[in-house]
C-alpha cells in the first residue's frame, strides 16, 4: 500500500535543495546538510518529506532534461533546474512504495504542474 509524502512549502524545499547542493556529494550527506541547515526551523516530517522529494526529482532527472525544465552544463555532474520545476516538486502528488519506500513522480503530473508554475516568455 502507498503512502501519501506530504506537500512541502516551496521556499523550504528550494532552501534544501541549496543546502545539499552546498554539501559535501552523496545521499547521506546531503540528508546531514539538510538537517544542520533546516532542522531549527522546520518540523522532522517536512525535513523528512523534502527528502523524499529531492530523491523523486533527482530520479526524474536523472535520464535527461525534462521539457526545458532542466539544462545540463558540459562537463559538470549536475544539472540546472528551473524555478517552476522546484515548485512542482515541493507540491507535485507523491506516494512511498514498496518496501523500501521508493519514491517517484508520475512524469505527466509533474510536467503539468511545473508549467502551470512557469512564466510566460516573450517580447510582448
Amino acid at each position: 500500500m502507498a503512502k501519501s509524502v506530504r506537500e512541502v512549502p516551496t521556499d523550504l524545499f528550494i532552501r534544501a535543495n541549496n543546502a545539499a547542493a552546498d554539501g559535501p556529494r552523496g545521499f547521506e550527506n546531503a540528508t546531514i546538510s539538510i538537517i544542520k541547515a533546516l532542522s531549527k526551523e522546520a518540523s522532522a516530517d517536512d525535513l523528512l518529506a523534502v527528502t523524499y522529494r529531492l530523491q523523486a526529482l533527482a530520479k526524474l532527472t536523472q535520464g535527461g532534461d525534462i521539457s526545458g525544465l532542466t539544462m545540463n552544463l558540459h562537463g559538470r555532474e549536475y544539472k540546472l533546474i528551473n524555478e517552476a520545476a522546484l515548485k512542482a516538486a515541493a507540491t507535485c502528488p507523491l506516494a512511498l512504495r514498496g518496501k523500501f519506500g521508493e519514491v517517484e513522480f508520475d512524469r505527466e503530473k509533474f510536467l503539468q504542474l511545473a508549467l502551470s508554475f512557469a512564466e510566460p516568455e516573450g517580447n510582448g
